[in-house]
């Protein structure tokens, strides 16, 4: 049986580029990302990769998803160039890099991180769930505050208002969630609605 790996070597992560630029037609992408940490990667491998890759006009930017800041600072150590992002999961119902403080290196970095499953794979509609129950209670109560009829709008304002400078990621392929998402552009939080939301998820109230 052959063993499940990552393969974060060079050759692969060119090999990976150029495959894209083949399947979406084009000659160069924005943006590039290493998926996910590798226990077994090598960093100077992956700045080798990178640079020829942005030196060929192939790739203008590079990122990673779902590192942490000190695999984040060991990357960026090895390159001459910034890393433009991290794409993290981030919305309501998982807290997980306010509480790790990731949120605040990139925001010391200046960096955007990207929020993967914003609306946390749909459980934050989960009625059964306490703690989507929560969530769900006190976006309803925003969305009554503010006068608007999608949730979604009122959860993608929420990472949109973050100070970090969130780009959420929609994996939705329906024309009215991407809507939704568009007018949350146009939608300002108030402090206390963004607790409100927040404190929600915690199950508590914030000290």
């Amino acid at each position: 049986m052959v063993e499940k790996y990552y393969d974060t070597s060079k050759e692969h992560i060119i090999k990976s580029a150029e495959d894209s630029l083949k399947a979406l037609n084009t000659d160069y992408l924005d943006l590039f990302l290493i998926h996910r940490p590798d226990p077994f990667m090598n960093m100077d491998e992956i700045a080798e990769a990178f640079y020829e890759l942005h030196k060929s006009g192939k790739v203008l930017y590079f990122g990673v998803s779902n590192f942490t800041p000190q695999q984040f600072s060991a990357l960026q150590s090895k390159m001459n160039f910034p890393l433009v992002t991290n794409q993290i999961e981030i919305s309501p119902y998982n807290l997980e890099h306010f509480n790790s403080d990731n949120i605040f290196f990139l925001m010391e970095e200046n960096i955007n991180p990207m929020a993967w499953s914003p609306l946390a794979g749909g459980k934050i509609f989960d009625s059964k769930n306490e703690k989507s129950k929560r969530i769900l209670e006190a976006l309803k109560k925003v969305a009554k505050e503010l006068n608007i009829d999608s949730l979604d709008t009122i959860v993608f304002s929420w990472l949109l208002n973050h100070p970090v400078g969130i780009f959420p990621i929609s994996g939705s392929g329906k024309i009215y969630r991407l809507k939704n998402a568009v007018k949350a552009l146009e939608v300002k939080l108030t402090r206390e609605q963004w607790f409100a939301i927040y404190e929600a998820s915690l199950g508590h109230r914030v000290p």
